[in-house]
């Protein structure tokens, strides 16, 4: 189990699905990720029940949870490449329980299972040049801005540029 004292990383349940069907049906930031459609409760129960394999899958959603028990959110590992030992990674909060430091506790264990574990050469993490708060967790854990995407992300009425960050692991 990945673990500090005060927040846990672990794997789905199925007792998740209500926290899934939250963080995937806040309408409000659909524009930050892929999807533009709800999902509904038995098709996240069915996700939450299912059996979930990075190298199958290319991709690995982890619950965040305190030490105490409440789940908080998600932090994901996605567009896996195993062969160029990289990932992208993403960090999911619930609303309210930002602010708290769980994004920060989320991504620091993320970041040790995947460059100590897995042996991952890189993580890579793409944010909306108007998220400073997001853009100032990455950087605190290493990140390094390597690019910038213009009008890359719709967000309507305008487009919003995307920043690529990236951060280089130390395993050989």
């Amino acid at each position: 189990m990945l673990k500090t004292d005060t927040h846990v990383l672990r794997a789905l349940e199925p007792s998740d699905s209500e926290v899934l069907f939250q963080l995937e049906n806040a309408s409000s930031e659909w524009w930050l990720g892929a999807t533009i459609v709800p999902f509904g409760r038995a098709t996240l129960e069915q996700y939450a029940s299912g059996q979930h394999d990075l190298y199958r899958d290319l991709q690995l959603r982890l619950m965040l949870e305190t030490a105490d028990g409440d789940v908080v959110g998600a932090v994901d590992l996605y567009q896996f490449e195993p062969r160029n030992r990289r990932a992208g990674i993403g960090i999911a909060i619930l609303e309210c329980h930002r602010q708290r430091g769980h994004a920060k506790a989320g991504l620091q264990l993320m970041i040790e299972y995947a460059l100590g574990h897995l042996g991952l050469h890189q993580l890579w993490a793409e944010i909306p040049a108007c998220n400073a708060e997001s853009i100032k967790l990455f950087e605190s854990e290493g990140f390094e801005q390597s690019g910038r995407m213009r009008d890359w992300i719709w967000r309507a009425p305008k487009w919003e540029d995307a920043l690529l960050f990236q951060r280089l692991g130390t395993q050989p």
